[in-house]
């Protein structure tokens, strides 16, 4: 959900502060002014955008107390992680001997974990230590809860200095001694550093958009998805998802009665038992800051209920405001060892890679996050369950951070850098876009009436004109484009590109402008550049990210209209979620799976299901556009989905 285009903010997430950290990179405009009053307020205007811009405060997390509860996560080896992985995709391959032979959690443990023999030795140590565990049927991870007293004194550690060394159990000056055959069969741990003060994120949350107390108009929902997106035919067929159920990752709670309502607007079933919340196990990063009404979790339950009008939603709930890393793999690995979800959406993310590449030098994090990342969400693959996440709502230059300077991130903008879950080569990754429409754009740089000709990457640069033709308000054109901007999406270094991107025209070659100039300027008539990169392409697929009008969505707040806008790539991908739970509620249809697997040969036959969105001109995500010719692009992956033909041919 980008800040540009919440009309409502009710409940912050501080991750979601980070991810959705709109690209602020253009906020100054090269318009000058005259005047030393309108100088000097044009100078407080600029510093304060331009500050955000360049820095950002460092949240640090509370310290633990000893006779505070909290988890950590003990990562036990996998026998055969590369022959995981193959089999991950063979079994979402059409074609393949394996095709839809998923496997279970503990087929997954039999195949690939620790014997029940290794993990009932854990928990019976544990234990005798005063310490609670959840083994995952998986046989790979181990959820560890209890007093930090008791984690302390097993693992000679104060949490509160917790630091990682060669020796995966060590986190003080001592190693702790364990039994060998416990010890040897340790990866790694999770969690033991994020209590820790050099643990610090990035509040890089900047709203200057004031809230709206009227009820918004010609907003986006459930009946113009189906139709630009053809669901129709689907929901004509009787699919209605029932049977089905949605998983929704969420960092914050949701008021039920908000999404019942809003449910019955969109004549979906209000059965009380289509809604669901789970706890799942959580280290919490900084008290007092877990909103009980958060506005993304509303959204991403409204609209995933919504699409799929009969399949029941359920919410994992991490009772944290902060996507750490640690609550993200516990979120991931509670939903795949129940195995009740046919798809998942998330709409949160682990920052920009370079946070925790900060975090492995400040020793606070494992260096093997990615690789327990990749591990944790390919066994959602191997069991068939369709992955989404939200591309991310800055563009394709993401807020990287650069460095620190005492109690402040010093940040820059790059395309080289990217959040580790939303270019996963394991998950679908869903980028936005704007519809064909015409806007009357009310802003104090008053735009006026904007027409999208046809539908188009989501980006800001369709504000160009107007921006280069303001000349003596530097003022008012920086509260009017602060907060601007685009879907995510780009190449990602992290990965090589995975087998399913290898060969398919655009994966690796892109076309693009510059709109944003080094000193976070709009950048105007630019020529276009054409070059060649490796890695993750992502997104995979795009829809409407409501980037100019927004999504009507219902949450009841006192002295406020309940109906209230919300956006970003994160609509996007709880809406692929629902429409997966349609498409699998048809009678004899097992899982659709991972779908990159399928989607990639998919586009690139005659019949595809996918719409790439080609034109160089008035389509990016202010850098990339479309490259002529191909079936991918980077501002927007494959393009929009048809899901009924999607339905018809997806094996």
């Amino acid at each position: 959900m980008s800040d540009f285009i919440i009309i409502s903010m009710k409940g912050r997430s501080i991750m979601k502060s980070w991810v959705q950290f709109a690209v602020l990179c253009m906020s100054l405009s090269a318009v000058g002014i005259g005047g030393r009053s309108a100088h000097a307020k044009g100078t407080q205007v600029i510093s304060k955008v331009y500050g955000a811009v360049t820095s950002a405060p460092l949240l640090k997390p509370s310290p633990v107390k000893s006779s505070s509860s909290t988890t950590i996560d003990i990562v036990l080896k996998p026998t055969n992680t590369q022959e995981l992985y193959k089999q991950a995709m063979a079994v979402n391959t059409p074609g393949d001997s394996q095709f839809r032979n998923y496997l279970t959690p503990s087929g997954i443990r039999n195949a690939y974990g620790q014997s029940k023999s290794v993990t009932n030795s854990w928990k019976a140590y544990l234990s005798k230590h005063h310490l609670s565990t959840f083994v995952y049927d998986n046989g790979i991870i181990l959820s560890v809860s209890g007093k930090a007293k008791y984690i302390d004194k097993l693992f000679k550690v104060d949490m509160n200095h917790a630091t990682y060394h060669s020796n995966p159990l060590q986190f003080g000056k001592s190693a702790p001694r364990f039994p060998a055959q416990l010890q040897k069969s340790v990866y790694t741990v999770l969690g033991m550093g994020d209590h820790n003060r050099k643990f610090v994120i990035p509040d890089a949350d900047v709203q200057m958009i004031d809230k709206t107390k009227r009820v918004p108009n010609n907003m986006y929902d459930l009946q113009s998805f189906a139709k630009d997106y053809n669901a129709k035919p689907l929901y004509q067929q009787g699919l209605t998802g029932k049977g089905q159920t949605v998983g929704i990752i969420a960092f914050g709670n949701v008021v039920k009665s908000n999404v019942f309502h809003f449910w019955k607007s969109q004549g979906a079933s209000t059965n009380k038992n289509r809604l669901s919340v789970e706890s799942v196990p959580t280290s919490v990063f900084k008290n007092g800051f877990v909103s009980k009404d958060e506005s993304e979790t509303t959204m991403d339950a409204e609209y995933a209920g919504a699409v799929a009008p009969q399949a029941n939603v359920k919410v994992y709930l991490e009772n944290s405001p902060l996507a750490t890393f640690t609550n993200t793999i516990n979120a991931y690995s509670t939903v795949f060892n129940e195995n009740k979800v046919g798809s998942v959406s998330n709409s949160w993310g682990i920052g920009p890679n370079s946070i925790s590449q900060m975090l492995v030098k400040r020793r606070v994090l494992t260096p093997k996050y990615l690789q327990v990342l990749n591990l944790v969400l390919a066994q959602g693959a191997l069991q068939g369950i369709s992955n989404f996440t939200a591309s991310g709502d800055t563009g394709a230059l993401i807020n990287t951070l650069r460095g620190v300077s005492g109690n402040q991130g010093l940040l820059d903008r790059a395309t080289t850098d990217s959040d580790p879950i939303s270019s996963s080569p394991w998950i679908t990754s869903c980028g936005g876009t704007i519809p064909a429409s015409t806007h009357t754009i009310k802003t104090p740089l008053n735009l006026g009436k904007v027409t999208i000709p046809k539908e188009r990457a989501w980006g800001s640069d369709w504000a160009w004109n107007s921006l280069k033709s303001q000349d003596g308000n530097t003022t008012t054109v920086l509260k009017s484009i602060h907060g601007f901007g685009g879907s995510g999406g780009g190449f990602s270094h992290l990965e090589a590109t995975p087998s399913y991107q290898q060969g398919v025209p655009g994966v690796n070659t892109f076309n693009a402008r510059e709109y944003i100039s080094n000193l976070a300027q709009p950048v105007f008539d630019t020529p276009l550049m054409h070059g060649t990169d490796t890695g993750r392409n992502y997104p995979d697929v795009s829809a409407n990210a409501g980037g100019l009008n927004g999504y009507l969505m219902y949450q009841k707040e006192k002295g406020e209209s309940p109906w209230t806008g919300g956006a970003g790539t994160s609509i996007v991908a709880p809406q692929y979620a629902g429409m997966t739970a349609l498409i699998n509620s048809e009678q004899g249809r097992p899982r659709m799976g991972f779908w990159n697997a399928e989607i990639y040969r998919l586009a690139q036959q005659s019949d595809s299901p996918f719409h790439p969105l080609n034109d160089t001109t008035d389509n990016s995500n202010l850098f990339y556009t479309g490259q002529p010719g191909t079936v991918y692009n980077q501002a927007s992956g494959l393009g929009t989905t048809d899901f009924a033909k999607l339905a018809e041919v997806y094996k």
